[in-house]
C-alpha cells in the first residue's frame, strides 16, 4: 500500500495531514509514503525531513494522486477533485466537511472512490487514537476564545472579561479553560444536560446553565448577563448545529459584542454567522468564523493530527488486508 500526503490548498492552512514522524510509523509497518513538495513547509517540516523519514517527495499533486491508494488531507483541498487522475479503490482520508460535501462525497463513492472522515468519527474509548476532531477542536476552542477576545474593543479588553460558552464538549470547555490565562471572569457555560456542569465547573467556569429546546434560559442569561464574547461549539458530531443565536437573541446584545462560532461548517449556533468571515451587524455585534483556528499552532496541531492520520491508515489496511 502507497500513502500520499498532499500539500493544504485551503486558505490560510498550514498544518499538515502527516508529519515525519508519522511517515516512520508508517514505514516501520512497513507501508511507502509519497509525500507531495513542500505540504509540511507551514508546520515546520522541510522535505528533506519527510525523506530522511523513508518518503518519497515529489513535484506535485497529481503524481500523490497517480501513485497512493489512500490520500491523506487536512481540509478538503481549494481545487477540483475532477482534475486529479482519480480512480477505483482510493481512499480520500481526512477532514471532508460532509454537511457542505455530501452531494460530492456520494458521487466519489458511485465512482468507487470512499471517503474516510475525521469529522465522523465517534468519540469513545474504542476510538480515541483516531480522533482527529477532538485534539482539533481542544486547540480551536482555545484559539477561538483568544481570537475572539482581540476583536473586543480596547476598553473592554483592559477590564476581565465575562464570557459565554455555548457547549459543553472539547471545544466548549478548552475555551472556558482559555479564560483563566487572561485572567478573565470565570466564563458561564450554556449545556443541553445536566451532567455537563461537572465538567464545565471543573474547566473554570464560574456558571452552569441548562438549556433546553425552547432556549428559554440562554434568552433569560443573555437579558439579565449580557457577555462581552459568546463562544459557540454547540454541535453533535455528523449532525446539524443547533441554532442557538437566532435574530431575537442577537437583539438582546450590546454593541461590540463578539460572536466566535467554531461550528458554522456544520450549519452555526448564530443566524448571522458567515462562513470565513467577519462580519458586523448593523446593532455593532461582530460576529467572526474560521475553518482553521488549529492552524495558528500549526506545528503542535499536526503532530497530533498526524498521531491519528497513521493511526486510521494502519487501522484501514488492516481491514483491507
Amino acid at each position: 500500500m502507497i500513502v500520499g500526503v498532499l500539500r493544504e490548498t485551503a486558505p490560510r492552512e498550514s498544518r499538515v495531514a502527516l508529519t515525519p514522524e508519522g511517515v516512520r510509523k508508517l514505514s516501520t509497518a512497513g507501508l511507502q509514503v509519497v509525500v507531495e513538495e513542500g505540504a509540511g513547509r507551514g508546520a515546520g517540516f522541510g522535505d528533506s525531513a519527510y525523506r530522511a523519514s523513508g518518503a518519497l517527495v515529489v513535484a506535485d499533486r497529481a503524481t500523490v494522486f497517480e501513485r497512493a491508494g489512500i490520500v491523506a488531507w487536512v481540509k478538503p483541498p481549494a481545487f477540483e477533485l475532477d482534475s486529479m487522475p482519480l480512480r477505483a479503490g482510493t481512499t480520500l482520508l481526512g477532514f471532508q466537511d460532509p454537511h457542505y460535501r455530501r452531494d460530492e462525497i456520494d458521487r466519489l463513492r458511485g465512482l468507487g472512490v470512499e471517503s474516510v472522515a475525521f469529522d465522523l468519527v465517534p468519540r469513545d474509548d474504542t476510538t480515541t487514537e483516531i480522533d482527529a476532531l477532538s485534539t482539533m477542536s481542544r486547540i480551536a476552542g482555545a484559539v477561538g476564545y483568544a481570537e475572539g477576545r482581540k476583536l473586543l474593543t480596547p476598553q473592554v479588553r483592559a477590564r476581565p472579561v465575562r464570557a459565554l460558552v455555548l457547549g459543553c464538549g472539547v471545544a466548549g470547555l478548552a475555551a472556558i479553560a482559555a479564560a483563566s490565562t487572561f485572567d478573565d471572569e470565570k466564563p458561564t457555560a450554556i449545556g443541553n444536560r445536566p451532567e455537563q456542569e461537572t465538567a464545565a465547573l471543573a474547566a473554570g467556569a464560574g456558571r452552569f446553565v441548562p438549556n433546553q429546546d425552547d432556549n428559554a434560559a440562554l434568552l433569560d442569561h443573555l437579558a439579565t448577563t449580557p457577555p462581552d464574547l459568546i463562544v459557540c461549539t454547540a454541535v453533535h458530531r455528523g449532525s446539524h448545529a443547533p441554532r442557538l443565536l437566532d435574530h431575537g437573541s442577537l437583539d438582546l446584545l450590546a454593541p461590540g459584542t463578539v460572536i466566535v462560532d467554531l461550528v458554522a461548517k456544520a450549519g452555526g449556533n448564530c443566524v448571522a454567522t458567515v462562513p470565513d468571515s467577519t462580519v458586523t451587524l448593523p446593532n455593532g455585534v461582530v460576529v467572526t468564523h474560521r475553518s482553521n483556528y488549529p492552524t495558528a499552532r500549526a506545528e503542535a496541531a499536526s503532530q497530533a493530527y498526524a498521531a491519528a492520520t497513521a493511526a486510521m491508515i494502519l487501522r484501514i489496511v488492516q481491514r483491507q488486508s
